[in-house]
């Protein structure tokens, strides 16, 4: 755990910094063009498609292009019973073709140990099991169940030569974010439910993809291997067919419908911290029934406690967080209970500038507030890739969903800027979430609670603290109060001024037990006035005078005057620093500069997940 540095080594690195700064240095720029965090949400619910609305005919056209090419069968000439689900067998025999190796699977008999195996299947399976293609459910199953949209994934990933193994370029479990960078994952493809006119779709888009580290597709392979000819390929394939907007399957919805498609998904967050004090509100939405919800990380952070407000008024507690990135900006929360209406997850790599967008989410807590804008840009590179907006949002909108005009969510709502007209922000959703199996995420990756999430988080900052003025924050006056305090974060070095009877007052949010270290001095080469200074810690609920911990004066060998601060905190809360004038003040007309460290030494804990 990194300590405290000592106030000679403080001493030490000023002097080395050359004493610059002034208040010139800060945490976060303050220009005309603030960029400012939002609290808030902005959902889109769309279930998914049920065998009895989705429509396959496009998908029977592309099938009947693979038939005519020998890559897919159906139980007729015409019929390629698309509205179900694949087997296990069929998707490995799709492997098989896609490798162009299905005379070699046809040439011979080849032994198995499966005894579940169809007399169809037989040579496929006890081919591809030879080659080390393909693995059992056990040592004697090769397996009757469906075919999951991650196993014909990564099958496919495998015929273009990426590899699965030790993780080498994707992972079999979650194949998605890498399958839509090669090139194989249409739009129009349902992971949830996934049928065989989605292994139609992916097998199309595949044709055109290329080998790993090739200019080869994938279709020049196998015009190679004799699997068809270029003339046969040319007659059957059309390498547009998938990118055409016209046959995205979707419509256009009007403002009215994506509001009332989408409100029930979406929610209010209320948060409370570590002394049970509100803490902020914000928004979020539901991908999965499960009660699997996303909103902006920020919005977590430094909570103990949480519940959330549908439309309908009814109200759930937030239990935890399953993943989180502070720098992208989204957690991926679990809230109590089931059977929540979900919002369908669009694809945020297909969206263009100029498109319409809407935002829904509780800006500055007005619940359920659906607005209209454009995006402006769909990767702002200069903004950590986020996409620029113009839909109006507002603080308390912070993870919300951006919604697209099929009814999508492609992005969450993030933050703006206080000047400027709608110069908003979202994270894109591809960035959040590239596994659409939402309701194993509990399963897979465990839940922290809200206390253990914020102490793990109290952990994870302290080992990667930031050195003395790394990271700066000017005071913002007047934060004479606790009211009016100002936030710090651990490892934070604060800048500010002490005038006659002023106070400065700065709040920090200590969730584990561990000790508070602080180290004052002038930001200037003289001493200027420090030890005229008071600084001192206290609980947020300090009553008397033993809940005040005072600093101590020292002069380091160099003759700089620290004040110094050592703080065993007696149990986890919100604690506040002070820093203020003496009596030395009424007498003497004094202007003290002054920049602290701030730091928080959390207790050694081992985290485990539920």
């Amino acid at each position: 755990m990194p300590p405290c540095r000592p106030a000679a080594v403080l001493a030490a690195e000023w002097a080395e910094y050359g004493g610059k700064g002034g208040l010139a240095l800060k945490k976060w720029v303050v220009s005309l063009l603030c960029f400012a965090i939002l609290v808030s949400l902005a959902p889109v619910p769309v279930s998914a498609a049920s065998a009895a609305d989705r429509d396959v005919s496009y998908e029977q056209t592309l099938a009947q292009d693979l038939k005519n090419l020998g890559l897919f069968r159906g139980v007729s000439d015409t019929d390629f019973d698309l509205d179900r689900a694949p087997s296990r067998a069929e998707a490995l025999v799709m492997l098989i073709r896609m490798l162009g190796l299905e005379d070699d699977a046809m040439s011979g008999a080849w032994a198995h140990p499966f005894t579940d195996v169809d007399a169809w299947a037989d040579r496929y399976v006890g081919y591809a099991y030879n080659r080390g293609l393909t693995n059992g459910v056990s040592g004697t199953s090769f397996g009757t169940g469906s075919a999951s949209a991650a196993m014909y994934l990564t099958f496919v990933l495998r015929a273009l030569g990426y590899s699965d193994v030790n993780g080498e370029d994707f992972t079999w479990d979650n194949p998605y974010g890498f399958a839509q960078v090669a090139g194989i994952l249409p739009d129009r493809v349902d992971l949830g439910e996934f049928w065989r006119a989605d292994v139609v779709l992916i097998s199309y888009a595949a044709l055109s993809a290329k080998l790993k580290n090739s200019d080869v597709t994938l279709g020049e392979k196998l015009i190679a291997a004799g699997s068809f000819t270029q003339v046969e390929f040319e007659a059957y394939y059309d390498p547009d067919a998938l990118t055409a907007r016209d046959v995205s399957g979707k419509d256009v919805l009007s403002s009215k419908e994506i509001y009332a498609m989408c409100s029930p998904a979406v929610f209010c967050i209320e948060t409370f911290d570590v002394n049970g004090n509100p803490y902020g509100q914000g928004s979020g939405f539901f991908i999965d029934p499960s009660g699997v919800a996303v909103t902006n990380y920020h919005v977590v952070d430094n909570i103990i406690s949480a519940y959330i407000t549908l439309d309908d008024g009814s109200v759930y507690n937030v239990t935890g967080v399953i993943l989180f990135d502070e720098e992208i900006d989204f957690a991926v929360i679990q809230v109590y209970g089931s059977g929540f209406d979900t919002l369908k997850v669009g694809n945020s790599a297909l969206i263009e500038g100029g498109e319409t967008v809407y935002a829904i989410g509780n800006p500055e807590g007005l619940t359920n507030t659906i607005s209209q804008g454009l995006v402006s840009n769909p990767k702002r590179e200069d903004f950590d890739g986020m996409m620029q907006i113009s839909a109006p949002i507002s603080p308390g909108s912070s993870g919300g969903a951006l919604i697209n005009e099929y009814g999508e969510v492609i992005g969450i709502t993030t933050s703006g800027y206080y000047t400027g007209q709608n110069l908003n922000f979202a994270v894109p959703i591809n960035d959040v979430i590239s596994d659409k199996q939402y309701f194993s995420y509990a399963d897979r990756y465990g839940v922290f609670s809200l206390p253990e999430f914020a102490a793990y988080r109290t952990y994870l900052d302290a080992m990667a603290l930031p050195g003395f003025l790394d990271s700066n924050v000017e005071e913002a006056e007047y934060n004479d109060s606790q009211v009016y305090a100002d936030n710090l974060e651990n490892g934070d070095s604060a800048w500010g001024v002490i005038d006659g009877d002023d106070m400065d007052v700065f709040r920090v949010y200590c969730n584990m037990e561990g000790t508070i270290d602080i180290a004052l001095l002038s930001p200037y080469s003289s001493n200027a006035y420090v030890e005229d200074l008071i600084l001192l810690v206290a609980p947020e609920e300090a009553s008397d005078d033993s809940d005040y911990i005072f600093a101590e004066y020292v002069e380091t060998s160099g003759g700089r005057g620290v004040q110094e601060l050592t703080y065993e905190i007696p149990r986890p809360g919100v604690y506040y620093i002070y820093v203020l004038s003496s009596e030395y003040y009424k007498y003497v007309d004094l202007h003290t500069d002054y920049v602290f460290y701030y730091t928080f030494t959390p207790v050694e804990r081992i985290f485990v997940k539920q």
